[in-house]
């Protein structure tokens, strides 16, 4: 099979793309005109034509280079140095401000609307946009169970997990009622506490600081009360 001949790169093809891009992410593939397109890019219809003959043409090319840019956007930033301790819960929190962000909320909304349509849009979101921010979650958590500070048997699966702890119901509630972003409050709230899960479910039990294993030491020996007491 022949692949598809690269759109004419003209004087004004980016222009016409960031006019498209605009309009495919706020309104979808099968929502977006060639006239809104074209108001928003400011060129005539001809003038779009003569660079996508195709809406579907048109639609490819942008979301695959805009899943690229924000795949280059990686949100986690700690330290290499810091330790799980420390860095779980700034990295749930980069996580999950990012996965309410946006250009975030955009690319993957579009991506799995159109999964059906445009297959390898899909595919390239997932194996760009999601593959590399669970490769560098993937890379901290290797060295962190290298330091003997976690215990993990598959680094790989429990990125995945991490990320999703991350925005649990933030990115979900985002999506489904179109409204990017979150306070302040709540994305620390739900990510803080997902660092703590993930932690205790992952830490070996001789690795806790002494005063948490004496606190857990207490309340298993602890009587319990019976109802009504």
């Amino acid at each position: 099979m022949l692949a598809k001949p690269k759109p004419n790169r003209g004087r004004k093809f980016e222009q016409v793309c960031n006019g498209a891009r605009d309009v495919f992410l706020r309104d979808g593939y099968s929502g977006a005109s060639v006239d809104d397109i074209a108001r928003t890019a400011g060129v005539s219809k001809a003038t779009l034509y003569s660079y996508f003959p195709e809406k579907g043409e048109m639609y490819r090319e942008v979301l695959m280079d805009e899943i690229a840019r924000v795949a280059t956007q990686n949100p986690i930033r700690i330290s290499p140095e810091a330790s799980a301790d420390e860095a779980l819960p700034m990295m749930t929190r980069q996580i999950a401000a990012w996965l309410v962000s946006g250009p975030a909320l955009q690319i993957h909304r579009s991506s799995v609307a159109e999964a059906a349509r445009f297959p390898e849009v899909s595919r390239h979101y997932y194996t760009t946009v999601t593959a590399q921010l669970r490769e560098v979650v993937q890379g901290h958590l290797d060295r962190w169970v290298a330091a003997g500070e976690l215990s993990i048997e598959d680094t790989d699966l429990a990125a995945d997990q991490l990320i999703r702890l991350s925005g649990a119901l933030l990115h979900e509630r985002a999506l489904l009622t179109c409204t990017p972003g979150a306070r302040e409050a709540a994305i620390r709230q739900i990510s803080d506490s997902a660092a703590r899960l993930f932690i205790l479910a992952h830490r070996d039990r001789d690795s806790l600081p002494i005063s948490s294993a004496r606190q857990d030491g207490a309340r298993r020996d602890k009587p319990s009360r019976a109802v009504g007491q």
